[in-house]
């Protein structure tokens, strides 16, 4: 739900990733190589910024279905690695439970609501519109961090 924009930056292999999450902008670029085998799917590593590599397959089950599969590692920054040990699998962990795991499943309710709504099925299509808004909601919640009143 922050992904504000994505920018291929030389014929596809290099490109430029910009998060605005609740005001603040991050940014970063990676270079990405297509994969064929064992299944199709995308390699990538950052090579400014949050320093991340992965991948992404996707594994047929059939003619029209297929599982999407995705590996992700995630390195702390340094400054925050020094001051919290443990901080790398902390964020590894919080962005694949919460972050990784709502989003792909936010990605599966916008792709089958407009299936639904191909087929002619609003109220389904609202329904799964309405899941995916509620999850980014959910994630914003995450976020936010509370206002501390002290002293009253």
């Amino acid at each position: 739900p922050w992904l504000s924009s994505v920018a291929y930056l030389d014929a596809g292999r290099e490109s430029e990733w910009t998060l605005n999450v609740r005001g603040v902008k991050f940014s970063w670029r990676a270079v990405s190589d297509i994969i064929q085998k064992p299944y199709k799917g995308i390699r990538w590593e950052s090579i400014s910024g949050l320093k991340n590599m992965g991948i992404v397959e996707f594994e047929p089950l059939d003619e029209s279905i297929c599982i999407m599969k995705v590996r992700m590692t995630l390195v702390a920054p340094r400054i925050l690695a020094n001051l919290f040990p443990g901080a790398s699998v902390f964020l590894e962990k919080f962005l694949q439970d919460k972050l990784l795991k709502w989003s792909l499943e936010m990605f599966r309710d916008v792709v089958k609501g407009d299936l639904a709504l191909e087929k002619g099925d609003v109220e389904l299509g609202d329904a799964l519109f309405s899941a995916a808004e509620g999850k980014a909601n959910a994630i914003e919640a995450t976020l936010s961090i509370p206002d501390m009143n002290i002293g009253g």
